[in-house]
């Protein structure tokens, strides 16, 4: 709490007193919150007319924040592997993504819609390996019988993600990372990741009822990531010295390829960026001064170089 509620005590300082802040959630809603007669409300729960109180706002952004930034990290790192061991589907959605955004922008959300193939490939990505592959655990809260089997009430159920991802009745060679199983050319990608249980393809967010109250921001933030990587560069993996073999790791070797842990993520290996124009080389450092800009009005230490 001391962390969390030093950052809200930061957001406050600068949305409410100096009018200066960031355009995130946290001011977004200390702005409303104010709006609605509630420049100051401590203490946990919510207010008669159903605002959040500082602590329970200080515990909603930093459940956010934590449950977000390592699984959609794992998985933009997953894409990139992913990409560099299909080539096929690298150069296809770099083909889309020229005809519909050009040279002279960055993709933006607008663009999702007209860029069906790119969200296919995030789709795949997060289906053939799930950033937590076991799931989040649900407890039963009654006793129950599945299929035969006695479920005691307070029992731990896990889903296993990975091996739903792996049925090859819903989805065909499933070992095979193919975006098409979820595009359809003229038309755009629908997530289907919930929170209806019928309206699923995947189950990365959610595998029952419960669902991921993060999920519409790791979508955003997982499009934007991998457009806009491969928009801006080309990359690849460097061969290697003595034996001139490529040092792109099997993304099939669970063991060797993958940590452990809760959330997967692809072990380090290295990767080679250039810029795909000397424009948009420009254009990246623009946008990354622009950035550091923002960070030090917010007080914050930019960058080192």
């Amino acid at each position: 709490m001391e962390l969390w509620g030093g950052l809200l005590d930061e957001h406050k300082e600068s949305t409410l007193k100096n009018g200066v802040s960031p355009d995130c959630y946290i001011s977004s809603y200390l702005r409303s919150r104010e709006e609605h007669g509630h420049a100051e409300a401590t203490g946990s729960g919510i207010t008669e007319d159903g605002w959040m109180r500082d602590k329970f706002l200080t515990y909603v952004a930093a459940s956010v924040l934590e449950a977000g930034s390592d699984t959609t990290s794992s998985a933009a790192l997953a894409f990139v592997l992913f990409m560099l061991s299909s080539p096929n589907a690298l150069k296809r959605a770099r083909e889309e993504i020229d005809t519909v955004v050009g040279d002279h922008r960055l993709p933006d959300f607008d663009d999702q819609v007209n860029l069906p193939y790119v969200v296919a490939c995030v789709k795949e990505t997060l289906r053939k390996h799930p950033p937590v592959p076991m799931g989040v655990p649900h407890r039963s809260e009654q006793d129950d019988i599945y299929k035969g089997f006695f479920i005691p009430k307070g029992s731990t159920v896990i889903g296993n993600v990975w091996a739903i991802h792996m049925d090859p009745v819903r989805y065909p060679n499933p070992t095979v990372f193919d975006p098409d199983r979820f595009y359809n050319k003229g038309c755009s990608t629908s997530w289907s990741s919930g929170p209806d249980a019928h309206d699923r393809d995947h189950y990365v967010f959610g595998w029952g009822r419960r669902f991921c109250q993060g999920a519409l921001i790791a979508e955003a933030s997982l499009f934007m990531i991998c457009a806009r990587i491969i928009w801006a560069f080309n990359f690849s993996t460097p061969k290697d010295p003595d034996g001139g073999c490529s040092l792109l790791p099997d993304a099939d070797d669970e063991d060797g390829t993958w940590s452990d842990g809760f959330v997967r993520v692809p072990k380090t290996f290295p990767v080679v960026w250039n810029a795909r124009s000397d424009s948009k080389a420009a254009m990246i450092r623009k946008i990354s001064d622009d950035l550091q800009l923002e960070w030090q009005s917010m007080g914050l230490e930019p960058d080192s170089t």
